[in-house]
């Protein structure tokens, strides 16, 4: 039996937002909001504000995070206006996974989220493999996490490997990398894919 290199697809989906950590004037201390999904959309003749409301877990107090601040109308995409009237979900998620952003304005932000792991199918029974992963959103997972969940084996095994040069990553990262859409990385040895 020959061992070819193949390819497999895992598809990284977001199943929430981060929330944010900051001060709540209602309770007194800070505290973790959630993004609503909504955003507030205000127009003052000829110019517009746009926020994305994130809301208290412990009160719904809310905070406004500024999306576009003092735009002339004329300025603005009318599809992308309509978006930010509509509550577009794909338009939100993007700005809510704007993580550096979130950062400045915020105390902190906790992208510890649930996703799920999408596989095409394939043979797993392979001596060399290249993982094609496509993830829409930026939330902070590392390489070496997410190899350790695919290859069910443990971060610490994953280091092991990578140090016996085991990974091959394109572009070339680093195991403590975020994950970033179209990584490719290959795995020389038999293992038996999640």
């Amino acid at each position: 039996m020959s061992y070819l290199n193949h390819e497999v697809t895992y598809e990284i989906i977001a199943q929430e937002t981060p929330n944010v950590i900051r001060n709540c004037r209602n309770c007194k201390r800070s505290s973790e909001y959630f993004c609503s999904e909504r955003f507030r959309v205000n127009a003052n003749q000829k110019v517009v504000d746009v926020w994305l409301i994130y809301k208290c877990v412990h009160c719904e107090g809310t905070w406004n995070c500024p999306i576009l601040t003092r735009v002339h109308v004329n300025r603005l995409d009318p599809l992308l206006h309509q978006k930010f009237m509509n509550n577009d979900k794909e338009t939100i998620w993007n700005h809510a996974f704007q993580i550096n952003k979130l950062r400045r304005l915020c105390d902190a932000v906790n992208n510890d989220i649930n996703y799920e792991l999408r596989k095409e199918k394939s043979d797993s029974n392979l001596n060399e493999v290249t993982i094609r992963i496509c993830c829409k959103y930026d939330f902070g997972l590392r390489v070496d996490r997410l190899i350790a969940e695919i290859l069910n084996i443990s971060r610490s095994k994953v280091n092991k490997m990578a140090k016996a040069e085991m990974f091959l990553l394109n572009p070339n990262l680093s195991m403590k990398s975020n994950v970033i859409n179209n990584l490719q990385i290959t795995v020389k040895g038999k293992y038996e894919l999640k």
